[in-house]
């Protein structure tokens, strides 16, 4: 199996190996700019995001070198070719990057809101509203709005806003609501949380010649991993991991 999923990498991508029985490992370490997400990126380097680079760079023994930082810069260290590559990168905001060919996971955003204030069902609802959401998630041109929109730097804040009618709602990624909510349920009443859109998310890698090497393995892999079953299984093992199609 190893040598069936290595034989087109090594031609696409130029990967060299002197021996197609063992492992090919990269030259370089993978630089990985990333926000910490529970359950997806954590501090220890678990999570189901970390866990689906080291599944996908496999055979060529990577190295990571994380940093953690806010959504925002990550996309910038990528964008400036400072970090190789970051994760959760929606096609609506992959201006000068190179995305992965196929979605890693899905963005499902909700909307949180005062019932008493307005009642939220729809995008079409938003579009008269003072919204935030968090920075460089950009959740207004993914959900096509024109209305600017107030960018905070945590759920917290967003919940704070809309509790004090700062704004008339905040879009959250419902994973991260969630996890907030499980812990600060009495903060949040009396506010209630809509499924309003969801948005497939890619893996994203700097124009560079790593950049292109680390794309073409990891389409190449993610696709085998698809064609196998592999990849289904891995991601039934996780709670809020999505394998979505185009």
């Amino acid at each position: 199996m190893l040598v069936s999923l290595l034989l087109p990498l090594l031609f696409l991508c130029q990967v060299p190996a002197n021996n197609l029985s063992q492992p090919v490992a990269l030259p370089e370490p993978i630089q990985l700019s990333t926000e910490q997400w529970p359950g997806f990126t954590e501090q220890d380097q678990s999570g189901a995001y970390f866990d689906l680079i080291r599944l996908i760079y496999q055979p060529y023994q990577p190295r990571l070198q994380v940093t953690f930082t806010n959504y925002n810069r990550a996309l910038t260290l990528v964008r400036q070719q400072k970090s190789d590559m970051t994760l959760a990168v929606s096609g609506h905001n992959g201006t000068d990057l190179l995305l992965s060919a196929r979605p890693i996971d899905q963005d499902k955003i909700v909307v949180i809101f005062h019932p008493g204030r307005h009642q939220l069902h729809s995008i079409e609802d938003l579009k008269p509203l003072q919204l935030a959401w968090n920075l460089a998630y950009d959740f207004g041109s993914i959900l096509g709005l024109t209305n600017a929109g107030y960018e905070v730097l945590s759920v917290e804040h967003g919940i704070e806003l809309t509790l004090n009618q700062r704004v008339d709602a905040y879009l959250a990624e419902q994973s991260q609501f969630a996890h907030y909510a499980d812990t600060h349920s009495m903060q949040l009443a009396p506010l209630v949380a809509t499924l309003i859109a969801e948005d497939n998310i890619y893996a994203a890698f700097a124009n560079t010649e790593q950049g292109k090497k680390l794309k073409c393995i990891w389409d190449s892999r993610f696709q085998a991993l698809l064609e196998s079953g592999e990849l289904q299984h891995f991601y039934q093992q996780y709670h809020n991991f999505y394998l979505t199609q185009e």
